[in-house]
């Protein structure tokens, strides 16, 4: 039986934890083409590249106020 936490799980796991802590460990760079499109707007592996995407994307912009407020 295997488990999710600590209950037990009816669905068998997705994930190979084992992979991925292979993967952690040896630091192996995440496989990106930049000629994908599917691959994403940014080389995951270029640390300047994934902060300029997280600062472009968290940016808040005002919303527009109406020109007419209307009260309830």
């Amino acid at each position: 039986m295997e488990f999710k936490g600590n209950l037990p799980s009816a669905e068998p796991s997705l994930s190979d934890w084992e992979w991925v802590k292979e993967q952690i460990a040896s630091d192996a760079p995440v496989p990106y083409d930049a000629s994908d499109p599917d691959d994403g707007p940014y080389d995951p592996n270029d640390d300047a590249a994934v902060d300029r995407f997280l600062t472009d994307a968290n940016r808040i912009h005002p919303v527009p106020t109406a020109k007419v407020r209307k009260t309830a």
